[in-house]
């Protein structure tokens, strides 16, 4: 099975397994791909193109379905396409990406276009029937994108702007927002989780994509970050990509890794700005508890790999510890990952991210204030909504102690 892959629009190579090995899998560049056309910063352009010897290469592998988005996908397609695997995967989520490149016989412009949903009747939903069984059925094929919990990739009818600033350009044809929701039975109020955490993020000063909670708090839609005002994707690769991991490696490595990484991958001009990010944003999730800043939430965001390169925003930030009491980090620090204390965070933050003693502990005094402010308004929150309360309260309470555990001397 060939897949021609396309980088913006244009064909940059060509992907196929080796011979008769099912797993081993070769790229090779289109004699006609210049270096804006190279599908990731790890694989410029080169004769001999590139084999992987189990799988897909790490970013082709980035954005395939995981969890129940993937089982349903399976589950339509396994009877008819014979030895269905992740090439094949690809094959069908292939033209809805999150990123820049785009899989199958035709380009992400000349395409099928994405069917439309109203974001705005997703927020106020307040029907009985369940809305997000139907996403998945009408976006499910369209919704190349990662991660354990049930999301789908959506296009917005009025390609409205969740952050006030007014319409994208209505000539996008891809999806626009992502959608996501929660299994009652496995972690209950999960999109008011990631929504308060993602308003920690803001508040402690990092950039996080436009998002909201919908009226019946079913569902989290955040703004893709990827997609520009005038419609164009960026290039997005997470940091198994640029480790050279594939996605069964994202728990695996440290944080003093991960900023040597980023600092290698970023425009020279981007590198302390790169840096004090990662730290301000390690201080939030450990403050928050959020034990799945694993390797593929973090990444980095470009026009083209042959344009300035910068940091991704941050995003998929959840306080796992209500739902997983004995939770811990999801990568080492220290060569631990036990939650760190505020002498191992500005240990880190002077000897990895290049920053001062005082500008260290700045950060972790903004992010304090931050929990401490968007904590109080998420308990008001909760007051009105019934089903949120008991979580929101366990929430605070984990962030107090991360608070005092990470954050204060």
């Amino acid at each position: 099975m060939m897949l021609k892959v396309w980088a913006d629009g244009v064909l940059s190579g060509r992907l196929d397994r080796v011979g008769s090995d099912p797993r081993r899998c070769a790229f090779a560049y289109d004699p006609a791909a210049r270096p804006s056309e190279a599908v990731s910063l790890t694989m410029p352009l080169k004769l001999a193109g590139y084999e992987y010897p189990d799988g897909l290469h790490p970013v082709f592998q980035m954005n395939l379905p995981e969890g129940r988005l993937r089982a349903v996908l399976e589950r339509r397609f396994r009877k008819t396409v014979p030895g269905f695997d992740d090439l094949a995967l690809l094959k069908i989520v292939g033209p809805a990406q999150i990123g820049r490149l785009r899989y199958g016989e035709e380009s992400a412009n000349a395409g099928g276009t994405q069917p439309m949903q109203s974001v705005a009747e997703i927020l106020a939903y307040g029907g009985a029937e369940d809305l997000f069984a139907d996403l998945v059925e009408r976006f499910a094929t369209s919704s190349g994108v990662s991660g354990v919990q049930p999301k789908v990739l959506v296009r917005d009818e009025r390609a409205w702007s969740l952050s006030g600033d007014g319409r994208r350009s209505l000539t996008v044809r891809g999806a626009t927002h992502i959608v996501k929701t929660w299994e009652a039975d496995e972690f209950p109020e999960l999109a008011a989780n990631e929504y308060f955490c993602l308003q920690v993020a803001l508040r402690a000063g990092l950039p996080v994509p436009a998002h909201a909670l919908s009226d019946n708090g079913r569902f989290l839609v955040v703004e893709r970050f990827d997609l520009d005002e005038t419609g164009r994707y960026l290039g997005f690769e997470d940091a198994c990509v640029l480790q050279g991991l594939p996605v069964a490696a994202k728990y695996d490595g440290s944080y003093e890794a991960l900023a040597k990484t980023l600092a290698c991958f970023v425009s020279p001009g981007q590198r302390l700005q790169t840096l004090a990010h990662l730290f301000r944003l390690l201080a939030v999730c450990c403050a928050l508890r959020n034990g799945d800043a694993h390797l593929k939430n973090f990444g980095v965001v470009y026009e083209a790999p042959d344009h300035p390169v910068g940091c991704a925003p941050a995003y998929d930030i959840v306080t796992t510890q209500v739902y997983l009491p004995r939770d811990v980090m999801a990568l080492t620090l220290d060569g631990r990952k036990s939650w760190p204390s505020a002498k191992v965070m500005l240990q880190f933050a002077q000897r990895h991210c290049g920053l001062g003693g005082a500008q260290a502990r700045e950060i972790l005094s903004e992010v304090a204030d931050a929990v401490a402010d968007v904590g109080a308004g998420m308990l008001v929150e909760a007051g009105m909504r019934g089903g949120f309360g008991p979580i929101a309260q366990a929430m605070r309470q984990v962030w107090d102690q991360g608070v005092t555990r990470s954050l204060v001397e």
